[in-house]
C-alpha cells in the first residue's frame, strides 16, 4: 500500500517528540511503532478509547500499548493512514494483505478506511475474492463494517452457486450464514441440487460417518441428521422439485420430516394439492423448457465449447436458453419457424412420437445470416440424441461437411445437412420430416423418416 502526504495539511510521523511506543505482532513478527497521542486519539476513535483506559501502561515517560493481533506491515499502513489520512494501492499489493488491512480496520474503529478498501477488493481484486468466498463470508459475517464485501460475496454465490458448493471449504460454513442463503429467492441453481447439498453439508457436521447406502440406516441415524438439518428444511422449496428428483433425492430422507410433514408432502406429489409455504418462492431458473433442464444445458455447454471428459454440472453455465417457440403454444409447421429472428445460436430439441427419443440440433448462424434458400457453413453446427435413461450415454454428431451444415427453404422448420434433420412443412407428417447420414458424423436416429410430439426452439446467449 502506498501512501501519499500532502504538505503543510498533514503531520509527518518523524517529526517532533513521540510520546507513545505501540508494540505490534507477535515473536519474530513483531515491531515498535512510535507515534504522537494527540494525531492518534483525534484521528482514530479506537485509540481515543484505548490510550485513555488500562489498556495501556506508563514507562519512562511513553504510553506503552501492545497490539499483538495485528501484522506489523497492516499496522504500518495503518499508522500512516491515521497520520496522512490517504491511502493508495498499488497492483502488486496483494488480496490477503488488502484483506488483512481490512480486518484491522474494523477493529480500529476505521470506517471510512474500510469502505474504501472494499470498493477496492471488489473493483480490483474481484478473482482473489472469487477464489475466498467462503473464507470472506465466515470472517466477516458479524462484522457490520463490512458489510458491503459481505453482500457482494453472497450476491456472488446466488449467481453463481458453486463457487460454495464446490468449494472444499463448504462443509466449514456456519449454519446462519446457509440458512441465510437458502433463503435468497435469486439462488439460481435447481431446488435438488440446493437439497443434495444441505444433505451433503448436515452428514458432513455429524461425529460418525454414516453409511452411503440410505436403506441401511436405523431409526438413530435419521435422528441425527434431523437434529443437523430442522434448522434447513423450512427453506427448501419442495414446490420447486418433480416427482421423479422428489422419488430419488428427498424420498430416502423423508424420515428427518415430521410425520405431519410427510403427510403434506406426499398429498402435494401423489395428489397436486397445494404445499403451502411460508416463504417465497425461489426465482424461475434460467430455463423455461417443458424438455430440457439444467443437466441438459450443461451438456450442451460442454458440446458447445468443445470440451473433452466428464460433463460437470458442479459450474455455472455460460450460457443462457433463451425458449423461442415451442410447438404446443405457437404449432407444427414451417411458418412459425420462418418468421422468427435471432441474433445468437440456435438450439433444436425435440421428442420424437413414436419412440419419444430425444434429438435436436445447434447451429451457429443466427437468422440475419440466413440465405433465402440454399445451404449455409458453420463447422461448429452438431446434431444429438440424448438418452433419457442414462443420461451420460448421451451421443454427439458433429458436421464433417460445413458447406452443406445447415439448409434454408422459405416455409420450412429448421434443416440440418443435406438431409441430416430436415424439419420441413408439417412437423406431424412423417413424409416431411427426414433422419439420414450425408453431412454429419453418423445418423442420430435408427428411422429414417418421424413425426415430432413437440419441439423447443432455444436462442444461446452468453450466460
Amino acid at each position: 500500500m502506498k501512501v501519499e502526504f500532502s504538505r503543510g495539511n498533514v503531520l509527518i510521523r518523524n517529526v517532533g517528540e513521540h510520546d507513545v511506543k505501540i508494540y505490534v505482532g507477535q515473536g519474530e513478527c513483531s515491531k515498535m511503532f512510535r507515534a504522537h497521542t494527540v494525531i492518534l486519539t483525534t484521528r482514530c476513535e479506537y485509540f481515543k478509547i484505548a490510550l485513555s483506559n488500562t489498556w495501556a501502561a506508563q514507562e519512562g515517560g511513553s504510553t506503552v500499548f501492545v497490539k499483538p493481533n495485528i501484522h506489523p506491515t497492516v499496522f504500518d499502513s495503518v499508522l500512516s493512514y491515521i497520520y496522512s489520512c490517504k491511502l493508495c494501492f498499488v497492483e502488486e499489493d496483494s488480496g490477503p494483505d488488502i484483506y488483512d488491512l481490512l480486518l484491522a480496520c474494523d477493529e480500529l474503529m476505521l470506517h471510512e478506511l474500510a469502505v474504501h478498501i472494499q470498493e477496492h477488493l471488489i473493483q480490483r481484486k474481484v478473482d482473489w475474492v472469487n477464489e475466498n468466498l467462503v473464507t470472506i463470508l465466515r470472517s466477516t459475517w458479524l462484522i457490520p463494517t463490512c458489510n458491503m464485501i459481505r453482500q457482494f460475496c453472497v450476491e456472488k454465490i446466488c449467481d453463481d452457486p458453486w463457487l460454495l458448493f464446490a468449494s472444499d471449504k463448504f462443509y466449514q460454513v456456519e449454519d446462519e450464514i446457509l440458512i441465510d442463503i437458502l433463503q435468497r429467492e435469486d439462488l439460481s441453481l435447481p431446488e435438488v441440487y440446493i437439497w443434495n447439498n444441505v444433505i451433503k453439508w448436515a452428514t458432513a457436521q455429524l461425529d460418525i460417518e454414516l453409511d452411503s447406502n440410505v436403506s441401511k440406516w436405523e431409526l438413530k441415524d435419521f435422528a441425527l441428521l434431523k437434529e443437523k438439518t430442522h434448522k434447513f428444511l423450512p427453506f427448501i422449496r419442495l414446490n420447486n422439485i418433480d416427482m421423479e428428483e422428489y422419488y430419488h433425492n428427498v424420498r430416502p430422507f423423508k424420515k428427518i420430516f415430521s410425520e405431519q410433514m410427510q403427510e403434506r408432502i406426499e398429498e402435494y406429489y401423489f395428489t397436486g394439492r397445494k404445499l403451502d409455504i411460508s416463504h417465497n418462492p425461489r426465482l424461475p431458473f434460467i430455463i423455461d423448457s417443458c424438455l430440457i433442464k439444467y443437466e441438459h444445458a450443461a451438456l450442451f455447454a460442454h458440446w458447445i465449447k468443445r470440451r473433452e471428459g466428464k460433463v460437470s454440472t458442479r459450474e455455472k453455465n455460460p450460457f443462457k436458453f433463451r425458449l423461442l417457440i415451442r410447438g404446443s403454444d405457437h404449432g407444427f409447421c414451417g411458418e412459425v419457424y420462418d418468421r422468427i429472428r435471432f441474433e445468437y445460436p440456435a438450439l433444436l430439441v425435440l421428442i420424437l412420437t413414436e419412440s419419444g427419443e430425444m434429438i435436436g440440433g445447434y447451429q451457429r448462424i443466427n437468422s440475419n445470416y440466413w440465405k433465402m434458400f440454399g445451404y449455409d457453413y458453420d463447422r461448429e453446427s452438431f446434431l444429438f440424441r440424448i438418452n433419457r435413461t442414462d443420461f451420460k450415454r448421451s451421443v454427439i454428431s458433429r458436421v464433417v461437411h460445413p458447406t452443406h451444415a445447415v439448409y434454408n427453404q422459405e416455409g420450412w422448420g429448421p434443416c440440418f445437412g443435406a438431409g441430416d434433420l430436415w424439419l420441413k412443412r408439417h412437423f406431424r407428417v412423417s413424409e416431411e420430416c427426414i433422419c439420414k447420414k450425408a453431412s454429419y458424423e453418423f445418423r442420430i436416429v435408427q428411422d429414417e423418416s418421424f413425426t415430432v410430439k413437440e419441439y423447443e426452439i432455444f436462442e444461446v446467449t452468453p450466460a
